[in-house]
């Protein structure tokens, strides 16, 4: 135990002495090469970075300037630090595929397209991997529909879009490509009223 805490302390004493004000690139460059001390480094910088925000006094707007650049690295890093926590927990963590979801859900996919409601198609899409990306409005309300926390929906929507399933027929000559859209593309061909389109695109 004596000798964990004392590498950790060398190592965060380096990391000081090399990134005096640490940037984001800092940070992850020294979480990748000491990943077991990857938490206790973030941590140090976005203190560090808090201290250097709270210590700069500055009459001219020139240091003001300088304490609000130190004040948005400090957020930087600490919500690095969250993304990152969060995003070992739901790797850590078995998640279920989309149609497992809709499986367990006891839905069709015409059933939730109605639900929400939505064109079938987006939908569609989505389960096939076929949508690049996702809307928040549209990931709250599926993940609601289908009874699932957000952070496992978008692990399984992010599954999923790695490997996509071919939509429409191959072509006579070639491979066959799956046609990848973004959700804002999928959304305005999709057929419904500029009034739901606008509905789906609008941030929440």
């Amino acid at each position: 135990m004596e000798n964990n805490q004392q590498e950790r302390d060398e190592v965060l004493i380096a990391f000081h002495e090399e990134c005096d004000i640490p940037t984001r690139g800092d940070v992850e460059r020294w979480a990748v090469l000491h990943p077991k001390f990857a938490h206790d480094i973030r941590e140090h910088a976005a203190v560090r970075l808090a201290m250097l925000a709270d210590t700069i006094e500055a009459p001219a707007s020139l240091d003001n300037d300088m304490i609000a650049r130190a004040g948005s690295r400090a957020q930087a890093a600490m919500f690095a630090a969250e993304a990152d926590d969060r995003a070992a927990e739901a790797a850590a963590i078995p998640v279920p595929s989309l149609n497992e979801m809709l499986k367990r859900s006891g839905l069709s996919q015409p059933q939730l397209a109605r639900r929400l409601p939505i064109e079938r198609i987006v939908v569609a899409d989505l389960f096939a991997g076929r949508m690049s990306d996702v809307r928040p409005r549209f990931s709250t309300a599926i993940s609601r529909e289908l009874g699932v926390p957000l952070e496992a929906f978008n692990v399984a929507h992010s599954r999923a879009a790695m490997a996509p399933s071919l939509g429409g027929r191959a072509k006579a000559v070639g491979q066959p490509i799956a046609n990848q859209r973004t959700f804002e593309e999928i959304v305005r061909s999709s057929g419904m009223s500029q009034e739901e389109i606008d509905y789906w695109l609008a941030d929440l």
